[in-house]
C-alpha cells in the first residue's frame, strides 16, 4: 500500500538526490524502518484477547443484574483493563468456512503502511481495517475469477509486463543491493561526493500538510488572522514533521519539481507563506519560508541514504552496458532507419 504523499515527495527526493542535496529533503520521506514501526507497534504494544475458550471471560449478565446501581463517575486515576496476551497465530479471517487468514498476515500488512498514512491511528483500530481490507480484496478478486476476468487477453497482456517489471527489479536487489550496502563502498563514494559537491542557496521550509480541503482554508484563515505556523501544525499537520512545528529542514528551491518550485519561488521574506493550498495526489500542502543559507556538505550517515541511491543508480547503469554487450541490441528511428542515421526526403521528380 502506498501513500499518496509518499509517492509524490518520492519523486521530490529523488530529484534532489541528482543533485546531490537528497538530505535537504530526508524529512519529507519516512525511512524504510519507520515503515515497520506501525506493525512492531503492535505487535508489541496492543495484544488482543486470545481466541480460546479457556480464555473466554465468564458470563456477566448475572453479575450485571446482583451489582449494585451507583452514579458516581470513575476514578481519574483508574487504570485501563489490561489485554490479555496473544498465544500463538489465531485466525483472525475467514471466509466461505475455508479460506483463512492470521494475524501476522496482517501484522506484514501493518508494516508495509508508510507511516504518515496512520498517524493518530490506533494501532487495533489499523489492524481491523486492514484485516477488512483484506476480506474485500479476496471477495473482490474471487468475483472477477468468477466472471474470467483473469482469462482475457488485456489481463494476461498487463499481467506479463508486470511480471517483467518484477522480474527486472528483482535482478536490481540481488545484483546491487549488496554493493550500495558495502561500509568501504558508502565511504569512497562520500569521499567522492564531498569532491563534487558545489554550494548554492537553501531555504529554510515549513511545512502543513492535510487530507482535506476545508481543513486547509481553515488554517490558511487562521494564518492570515496572526496565528502561528508552528503552533498551527503541530495542532493540524498530518505530516511527519508536525511535532517539530512543520520544519521541513532547509531545502534548495532549484532542484524542486515545479509543482513546487513554481509557488515557493514566488514567495517574498522570511515568513512569508503559500496564499493557496498546494494539491500534491489529493493532499493539500501549506509551505512557509525561513531562513536561506549556503548549502553544506552532509555528515557522512546523515548522507548515507543520498549514497546508497548513487551506487545503485552508476551501479545499475554498469550492469546495463554489461548486458548490451553481452547481448546484440539493434536500435532504430520511428522511421525504421537505423539510430543516427537521418533520412533523406524522397524526391518529387
Amino acid at each position: 500500500m502506498k501513500s499518496n504523499f509518499y509517492c509524490a515527495f518520492a519523486v521530490v527526493s529523488a530529484m534532489a538526490v541528482g543533485c546531490a542535496h537528497a538530505g535537504a529533503l530526508k524529512d519529507f520521506l519516512s525511512s524504510k524502518s519507520a515503515n515497520s514501526q506501525v506493525g512492531e507497534k503492535h505487535e508489541e504494544e496492543t495484544p488482543a484477547t486470545e481466541t480460546t475458550a479457556e480464555a473466554a471471560p465468564a458470563d456477566s449478565s448475572a453479575n450485571a443484574a446482583e451489582a449494585p446501581v451507583t452514579t458516581e463517575a470513575p476514578a481519574a486515576t483508574a487504570t485501563p483493563k489490561e489485554k490479555k496476551k496473544i498465544v500463538g497465530d489465531p485466525v483472525v479471517l475467514r471466509i466461505n468456512g475455508k479460506v483463512e487468514f492470521r494475524r501476522s498476515q496482517i501484522l506484514e500488512e501493518m508494516k508495509k503502511v508508510p507511516v504518515q498514512m496512520v498517524q493518530g491511528i490506533d494501532p487495533d483500530k489499523l489492524f481491523e481495517m486492514l484485516r477488512d481490507q483484506k476480506a474485500n480484496t479476496y471477495l473482490m478478486v474471487s468475483q472477477a475469477k468468477k466472471a474470467g476476468l483473469d482469462r482475457t487477453k488485456e489481463f494476461l497482456e498487463r499481467l506479463e509486463m508486470i511480471k517483467e517489471e518484477l522480474l527486472g527489479r528483482e535482478l536490481l536487489v540481488r545484483e546491487l543491493a549488496p554493493k550500495a550496502d558495502n561500509e568501504a563502498a558508502l565511504k569512497t563514494r562520500y569521499t567522492k561526493y564531498l569532491v563534487e559537491f558545489k554550494k548554492e542557496k537553501e531555504t529554510q521550509l515549513f511545512h502543513i500538510m492535510l487530507s482535506k480541503k476545508e481543513d486547509a482554508d481553515a488554517v490558511l484563515k487562521a494564518l492570515a488572522n496572526g496565528e502561528d505556523f508552528s503552533k498551527l501544525a503541530r495542532e493540524k499537520s498530518e505530516a511527519p514533521s508536525a511535532q517539530k512545528g512543520g520544519e521541513e529542514g532547509y531545502v534548495p528551491l532549484a532542484v524542486l519539481p515545479s509543482q513546487l518550485k513554481d509557488p515557493l519561488m514566488k514567495l517574498g521574506a522570511k515568513g512569508d507563506y503559500t496564499r493557496e493550498p498546494v494539491v500534491i495526489e489529493n493532499r493539500y500542502h501549506i509551505f512557509k519560508i525561513g531562513d536561506s543559507r549556503d548549502s553544506v556538505p552532509q555528515k557522512y550517515e546523515d548522507a548515507k541514504p543520498m549514497l546508497r541511491q548513487l551506487i545503485m543508480h552508476e551501479e545499475m547503469k554498469k550492469l546495463i552496458q554489461r548486458l548490451e554487450k553481452q547481448a546484440k541490441v539493434e536500435k532504430f528511428n520511428e522511421d525504421g532507419t537505423p539510430l543516427g542515421v537521418v533520412s533523406t526526403p524522397a524526391s518529387n521528380n
